[in-house]
């Protein structure tokens, strides 16, 4: 076989597969290992997967340059993530630095005023997700703290980088959440 099921077999007239057992050998920060399928490590891998994919889904269905930028930063934190290499870490890096220069207008609860608005406020729920399933590799000893700990930091600084474009866009913001609540209620 030359396509997706290239590394399963065929056994009795049934097709077996590896991952099909309920675990999953992957490379994470660079060294070979076999997980459970719900393992924190796997479970960040799928959570970036589906940031990224939100991210070109974006790309394609709007087109603004923010959702190919955060598609490529997810790119580049998962392969940290598999690789353990820092080189991955240092172009997510440069575009933080340069969004840290940059002024919000108004900060505060908002509500999106355009698609654009709406779907980086997914993808900044998004990536809060996946900061909070990489705090549980902490907990895997298995694992190099600094790597996982530098890990939450960078998906800390993407959820805020994201944050920041939403300033910067299209966004109704109010001083304090019954305002935002009574605006959605139409009070």
């Amino acid at each position: 076989m030359t396509n997706v099921f290239v590394d399963c077999l065929r056994i009795d007239g049934s097709i077996r597969c590896p991952g099909d057992g309920g675990f999953s050998e992957v490379i994470v920060f660079g060294k070979h290992v076999k997980l459970r399928k719900d393992h924190p490590a796997i479970e960040l891998m799928g959570r970036l997967d589906e940031l990224e994919a939100l991210a070109e889904w974006g790309l394609q269905e709007i087109g603004n340059d923010e959702f190919r930028v955060i598609a490529a930063m997810t790119a580049a934190l998962n392969t940290y993530l598999a690789t353990g290499n820092d080189e991955w870490l240092k172009p997510v890096r440069e575009i933080i630095n340069k969004a840290c220069e940059l002024d919000s207008r108004e900060l505060g609860w908002f509500i999106p005023s355009d698609k654009t608005a709406a779907l980086l406020n997914l993808l900044r729920v998004k990536a809060r997700e996946a900061e909070r399933t990489a705090v549980k590799l902490l907990d895997d000893d298995y694992l190099p703290d600094n790597k996982v700990s530098e890990l939450i930091g960078m998906l800390n600084q993407l959820n805020k980088y994201i944050a920041h474009l939403i300033f910067l866009s299209n966004v109704h913001v109010f001083r304090n959440v019954n305002d935002k609540i009574r605006t959605l209620l139409n009070t």
